[in-house]
């Protein structure tokens, strides 16, 4: 494997999108009870629910539509206004089928696409700049998930992510 920027670029998106952070929310998934995947902690604050329903939204959008070219039809506005109306087998079929599509392009993605452009998001940009927006958006909420999970469940998820963190080197490297 090369150890130039792009390669480790695309190796820690992998790493962050396909193994550490999807497992910091299965924890978290693992823990709560089908009330606390909807609970809130007002009503202008997203549930857990509707934050693993809104990750897999976007990230299917970027990677199926926006990198993949597939049309794949998404309602944002419903990620956030749902109400206890999923089931906790629809969230989880929701993330696992998200889970599947990010894995299944990142590990077809090569190095020597990251700057090649697309204006499928309606914007001129690079698979690079998809990569680290859907990095930092998936850390973002994960961070959310966690909190609330924390608050719910203070001793279940002591150093979750220490114990989840993927390597940040490319493989063969200290």
């Amino acid at each position: 494997m090369s150890h130039d920027l792009e390669s480790t670029v695309l190796h820690v998106s992998r790493l962050r999108l396909i193994t550490d952070y999807p497992g910091q929310i299965d924890a978290c998934l693992n823990i709560l009870t089908d009330d606390e995947l909807w609970w809130r902690p007002n009503d202008r604050s997203n549930a857990v629910a509707n934050l693993v329903l809104h990750l897999s939204g976007s990230n299917r959008y970027y990677f199926e539509n926006v990198i993949d070219g597939r049309d794949v039809p998404r309602d944002r506005a419903a990620e956030f206004a749902a109400r206890g109306s999923h089931s906790r087998a629809a969230i989880v079929e929701a993330w696992t089928d998200a889970r599947r599509v990010t894995e299944d392009v990142l590990k077809a993605m090569q190095p020597s696409q990251l700057m090649q452009t697309t204006d499928r998001s309606g914007k001129l940009t690079t698979y690079a700049q998809i990569l680290l927006h859907v990095t930092h958006h998936n850390a973002a909420h994960m961070g959310q998930i966690v909190w609330m999970t924390k608050m719910l469940h203070p001793t279940d998820v002591d150093e979750l992510w220490m114990k989840m963190q993927g390597r940040v080197l490319p493989p063969g490297k200290p």
